[in-house]
Protein backbone atom coordinates (compact mmCIF):
# COMPACT_ATOMS: atom_id res chain seq x y z
CA UNK A 1 0.00 0.00 0.00
CA UNK A 2 1.54 3.26 -1.03
CA UNK A 3 2.64 5.75 2.11
CA UNK A 4 1.35 8.91 -0.08
CA UNK A 5 -1.12 9.69 -2.02
CA UNK A 6 -0.61 10.68 -6.05
CA UNK A 7 0.83 14.33 -6.18
CA UNK A 8 -1.30 17.14 -8.02
CA UNK A 9 1.29 18.54 -10.93
CA UNK A 10 0.71 22.40 -10.92
CA UNK A 11 2.43 25.40 -12.43
CA UNK A 12 3.86 27.40 -9.40
CA UNK A 13 4.56 31.03 -10.05
CA UNK A 14 8.58 32.73 -9.28
CA UNK A 15 8.81 33.00 -5.37
CA UNK A 16 11.12 35.41 -2.90
CA UNK A 17 11.19 33.91 0.21
CA UNK A 18 12.98 35.83 3.75
CA UNK A 19 13.84 33.69 6.50
CA UNK A 20 16.74 32.10 8.63
CA UNK A 21 18.75 29.97 6.73
CA UNK A 22 20.82 27.18 8.55
CA UNK A 23 22.32 24.32 7.25
CA UNK A 24 21.34 20.77 9.02
CA UNK A 25 22.84 17.04 9.23
CA UNK A 26 19.90 14.60 7.88
CA UNK A 27 20.29 12.74 11.36
CA UNK A 28 19.45 15.46 13.68
CA UNK A 29 17.32 17.51 10.88
CA UNK A 30 14.02 16.52 13.32
CA UNK A 31 15.55 18.13 16.70
CA UNK A 32 17.54 21.12 15.31
CA UNK A 33 14.75 22.48 12.66
CA UNK A 34 12.15 23.50 15.26
CA UNK A 35 14.14 25.43 16.57
CA UNK A 36 14.78 27.49 13.51
CA UNK A 37 11.13 27.99 13.08
CA UNK A 38 10.74 29.02 16.85
CA UNK A 39 13.78 31.67 16.18
CA UNK A 40 11.55 32.53 12.94
CA UNK A 41 8.25 32.75 14.80
CA UNK A 42 10.16 35.43 17.17
CA UNK A 43 10.79 37.23 14.35
CA UNK A 44 7.53 37.58 12.28
CA UNK A 45 6.21 39.62 10.01
CA UNK A 46 9.00 40.85 8.41
CA UNK A 47 9.12 43.47 5.98
CA UNK A 48 7.27 43.59 2.67
CA UNK A 49 5.89 39.93 3.91
CA UNK A 50 3.03 38.37 2.00
CA UNK A 51 0.52 36.83 3.82
CA UNK A 52 0.50 33.94 6.96
CA UNK A 53 1.98 31.39 4.48
CA UNK A 54 5.31 30.27 5.79
CA UNK A 55 7.38 28.34 3.86
CA UNK A 56 10.70 25.51 4.76
CA UNK A 57 12.48 25.41 1.43
CA UNK A 58 15.51 23.20 1.04
CA UNK A 59 18.55 23.61 -1.09
CA UNK A 60 22.12 22.46 -0.92
CA UNK A 61 21.88 19.26 -0.08
CA UNK A 62 24.86 17.15 -0.01
CA UNK A 63 23.77 13.37 0.40
CA UNK A 64 27.72 12.33 0.68
CA UNK A 65 28.22 14.57 3.71
CA UNK A 66 24.79 14.31 5.07
CA UNK A 67 23.86 18.11 5.56
CA UNK A 68 21.29 19.93 3.34
CA UNK A 69 19.81 23.80 3.87
CA UNK A 70 16.83 24.86 4.84
CA UNK A 71 15.18 28.32 5.18
CA UNK A 72 11.94 28.78 7.19
CA UNK A 73 10.52 31.86 5.95
CA UNK A 74 7.47 34.20 4.83
CA UNK A 75 7.24 35.24 0.70
CA UNK A 76 8.09 38.80 0.77
CA UNK A 77 7.30 41.34 -1.93
CA UNK A 78 10.94 42.39 -2.47
CA UNK A 79 14.48 42.22 -1.20
CA UNK A 80 15.32 45.32 -0.82
CA UNK A 81 13.22 46.20 2.18
CA UNK A 82 14.41 42.78 3.86
CA UNK A 83 17.08 42.56 6.77
CA UNK A 84 20.37 41.82 5.13
CA UNK A 85 20.95 39.81 8.05
CA UNK A 86 18.13 37.24 7.17
CA UNK A 87 18.21 34.61 4.22
CA UNK A 88 17.27 35.45 0.78
CA UNK A 89 16.14 32.62 -1.84
CA UNK A 90 14.70 33.36 -5.07
CA UNK A 91 12.14 30.36 -6.10
CA UNK A 92 12.02 30.46 -9.67
CA UNK A 93 8.83 29.89 -11.84
CA UNK A 94 8.92 25.91 -12.05
CA UNK A 95 6.10 23.25 -12.75
CA UNK A 96 5.67 20.57 -9.32
CA UNK A 97 4.35 17.80 -7.99
CA UNK A 98 1.81 18.75 -5.01
CA UNK A 99 1.62 16.34 -2.23
CA UNK A 100 -0.08 16.81 1.06
CA UNK A 101 1.14 15.37 4.04
CA UNK A 102 -1.22 14.70 6.85
CA UNK A 103 -0.13 14.88 10.28
CA UNK A 104 2.04 16.20 12.75
CA UNK A 105 5.51 17.60 11.75
CA UNK A 106 7.35 14.72 13.44
CA UNK A 107 6.21 12.38 10.41
CA UNK A 108 7.13 14.65 7.45
CA UNK A 109 10.26 12.60 7.05
CA UNK A 110 8.70 9.78 6.09
CA UNK A 111 6.36 11.44 3.78
CA UNK A 112 9.78 12.89 1.73
CA UNK A 113 10.94 9.63 1.80
CA UNK A 114 8.05 7.96 0.43
CA UNK A 115 8.44 10.68 -2.59
CA UNK A 116 11.76 10.04 -2.95
CA UNK A 117 11.69 6.39 -2.53
CA UNK A 118 8.29 5.39 -3.78
CA UNK A 119 6.74 7.97 -6.23
CA UNK A 120 9.79 9.91 -7.85
CA UNK A 121 11.33 5.87 -9.42
CA UNK A 122 7.58 4.99 -11.09
CA UNK A 123 6.56 8.49 -11.74
CA UNK A 124 8.11 9.40 -15.00
CA UNK A 125 9.03 12.57 -13.70
CA UNK A 126 12.88 14.05 -13.59
CA UNK A 127 13.24 15.90 -10.33
CA UNK A 128 14.52 20.02 -11.54
CA UNK A 129 17.60 21.31 -9.88
CA UNK A 130 15.47 24.02 -8.19
CA UNK A 131 14.32 24.80 -4.49
CA UNK A 132 11.81 21.83 -3.32
CA UNK A 133 9.75 23.86 0.18
CA UNK A 134 6.84 22.61 2.36
CA UNK A 135 4.25 25.23 2.76
CA UNK A 136 2.71 26.04 5.93
CA UNK A 137 -1.04 27.27 5.43
CA UNK A 138 -1.94 28.75 8.98
CA UNK A 139 -6.09 27.49 7.82
CA UNK A 140 -4.51 24.15 7.64
CA UNK A 141 -1.57 23.80 10.12
CA UNK A 142 -1.45 24.47 13.66
CA UNK A 143 1.80 25.65 14.24
CA UNK A 144 0.71 25.33 18.31
CA UNK A 145 -0.14 21.70 18.34
CA UNK A 146 2.73 21.31 15.10
CA UNK A 147 0.30 19.13 12.97
CA UNK A 148 -2.16 19.61 10.34
CA UNK A 149 -1.93 19.72 6.70
CA UNK A 150 1.40 20.86 5.14
CA UNK A 151 1.27 20.90 1.31
CA UNK A 152 5.25 19.45 -0.49
CA UNK A 153 6.32 21.32 -3.47
CA UNK A 154 8.95 18.87 -5.33
CA UNK A 155 10.19 20.88 -8.38
CA UNK A 156 9.57 18.76 -11.80
CA UNK A 157 11.81 19.01 -14.85
CA UNK A 158 9.50 19.84 -17.74
CA UNK A 159 8.83 16.59 -20.19
CA UNK A 160 10.85 18.34 -23.06
CA UNK A 161 13.77 18.86 -20.62
CA UNK A 162 13.94 14.98 -19.51
CA UNK A 163 17.02 13.15 -21.41
CA UNK A 164 18.24 16.21 -23.34
CA UNK A 165 21.67 16.33 -23.49
CA UNK A 166 23.65 19.16 -21.44
CA UNK A 167 25.67 21.56 -23.58
CA UNK A 168 28.55 24.19 -22.30
CA UNK A 169 27.78 27.23 -23.47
Amino acid sequence: MPLIAPPRLETGRALLFSGLRRHHSFADAELTIPDQWQDLQALLPLPSQQGAITYGAMCGSDPQAGVFEYLAGVEVEAFEDSDPELGRMRVPAQRYAVFTHRGPVTTLRATWEAIWREWLPTSGEQPANTPDFERYDPARFDIESRAGEIEIWFPLLEPQEVGLPQHDD
